[in-house]
């Protein structure tokens, strides 16, 4: 009988331990629960300490989503968001905001690719405009594409330089496509300038090749106009003249020749005097040397930016 006894207590022993073992195993599907946050946010999934601690998904009073593993309450390592604003983001997190490399695509069509710090779009990426059609790829700051880049439009036009405050702004090489004579994909076809840069337009010094002519202007540029009284402006091969040095005006001939300059003929003559275009309205003085013909291309290949860029493609 006691055997029996023993044999009986033995059995419900170990019943138990069994029962707190699988009790053990289940204790993780019991922690899934939903929490309501001081901040009015709602979170489901793994809870340790009274915080969100594993797996689980965050919800604020906004309707925001975040989905990832979740440390002391905060979104940790690689994880996806969905915005009330249907802005989605997949890629790494740290306390909760996008840091780190990821994706993002913006109610409006807009995503970008690439690097995120403190929430904003800091280091390398690669944005598409939804609106324009235009696609960026280089370095940001805060949000705005800053420091050195790449951006192509999609009429052609294809800018390679600095950028400050998201625009084109210090020394860069930029691309104009013209449907009237422009070859799209031969880019020697597309007006090219290399220069200074301020707001997306020609400003400081810099230097044209215009494709439709054949010619190159050397010189200072203002507000995307022509503007010195010291350019110089290469002819094409087998022009009348051969250069101009001299003075360019914004404001008198649309940034052509307008002013005091030098004008270099193929027939050798070199006339100092006042031209408006190329006409000369006032002779100071003339004198004869052996003309010597510049290649405008050989001369827009020289510069080290132009090279570069047509390297890129």
């Amino acid at each position: 009988m006691k055997k029996f006894v023993a044999i009986g207590m033995a059995a419900v022993m170990a019943m138990g331990l069994c029962a707190f073992a699988a009790c053990g195993e289940q204790q993780p599907a019991e922690e899934d629960q939903s929490i309501t946050l001081e901040d009015g946010s709602v979170y489901t999934g793994e809870i340790a300490d009274g915080k969100p601690n594993g797996e689980g998904t965050l919800t604020d009073v906004n309707g925001n989503v975040w989905e990832g593993e979740f440390t002391d309450g905060l979104l940790q390592g690689y994880g996806n968001y969905r915005g009330a604003d249907f802005v989605e983001y997949r890629g790494e997190f740290k306390d909760t905001k996008f840091d780190g490399l990821g994706y993002i695509i913006y109610a409006n069509g807009d995503q970008y690719w690439g690097q995120f710090e403190e929430g904003q779009k800091i280091g390398v990426g690669k944005m598409i405009f939804a609106d324009s059609g235009c696609t960026y790829e280089g370095d940001w700051t805060e949000d705005n594409m800053s420091g050195f880049g790449w951006m192509t439009w999609p009429v052609g036009d294809i800018y390679w330089g600095a950028w400050r405050g998201g625009a084109p702004q210090g020394f860069g090489c930029k691309v104009f496509y013209d449907a009237n004579f422009s070859v799209r994909g031969d880019y020697l076809t597309y007006n090219i300038y290399a220069g200074r840069m301020l707001n997306n337009l020609m400003d400081g010094w810099g230097l044209m090749y215009y494709a439709e002519s054949g010619g190159v202007y050397v010189g200072e540029w203002s507000n995307g106009i022509r503007n010195d009284t010291d350019g110089t402006y290469y002819f094409e091969n087998g022009a009348e003249w051969l250069k101009f040095v001299g003075t360019f005006s914004a404001t008198e001939n649309n940034g052509w020749i307008w002013g005091e300059g030098t004008m270099y003929y193929a027939d050798g003559r070199v006339v100092e005097g006042v031209f408006h275009g190329t006409d000369l309205v006032e002779e100071e003085s003339v004198t004869y040397e052996e003309p010597e013909a510049v290649d405008p291309v050989s001369l827009l290949m020289e510069d080290p930016l132009v090279a570069a860029m047509f390297a890129k493609f």
